[in-house]
């Protein structure tokens, strides 16, 4: 077809095709809130190639800048990461290290703890042997002791005075 018969045909269409009811105000606002595209109120049919090339790239930019904006973020959250690790991770380390410093210690003393008590059952093993026996010969001393006669005791200890005062007096005589 020439350019002559499209343009008549075209211009037979408009004649022909009946008139468009306005739209309600439901569907004007969804329009301005969300336009499916702007050219040509959203029939792809209709775009030339320049159109669709120029909505191309509108697009590219908008998820590019979006990309750059991701990117960003994304490093911002790496650099946090890494200044964690710089600053955070030797602290950790640090303190991990005096922890098992001070389990070591604890462990060493638990040792000597158990060493000293095992020495003090040992200790108090000894004491109630000791005591078991000094028992047993105290037993023995106290029934030597009820078994000597007082009475005769006294009576020898009288004697043994009469016969140091007789001795007293015959020695305390020759040195006056």
């Amino acid at each position: 077809m020439e350019e002559t018969e499209i343009i008549e045909a075209k211009e037979e269409a408009v004649k022909t095709a009946e008139p468009v009811k306005e739209a309600s105000e439901t569907v004007k606002e969804s329009e301005k809130a969300a336009p499916v595209n702007k050219i040509n109120g959203g029939k792809y049919a209709d775009y030339t190639d320049h159109d669709l090339l120029t909505e191309l790239v509108k697009l590219e930019k908008k998820t590019a800048s979006r990309t750059g904006i991701v990117s960003v973020c994304m490093a911002v959250i790496a650099l946090v990461f890494v200044v964690s690790a710089i600053f955070v991770v030797p602290k950790v380390i640090s303190t991990l290290s005096a922890a098992e410093t001070t389990l070591n210690e604890a462990t060493t003393l638990m040792g000597e703890v158990n060493k000293s008590l095992d020495g003090m059952n040992k200790m108090i093993g000894n004491v109630d042997k000791v005591l078991t026996d000094n028992t047993d010969a105290m037993t023995e001393a106290v029934q030597k002791i009820s078994n000597i006669d007082v009475k005769s005791l006294n009576e020898s200890i009288k004697k043994l005075n009469d016969t140091v005062d007789v001795l007293n007096k015959t020695v305390g005589r020759g040195r006056k």
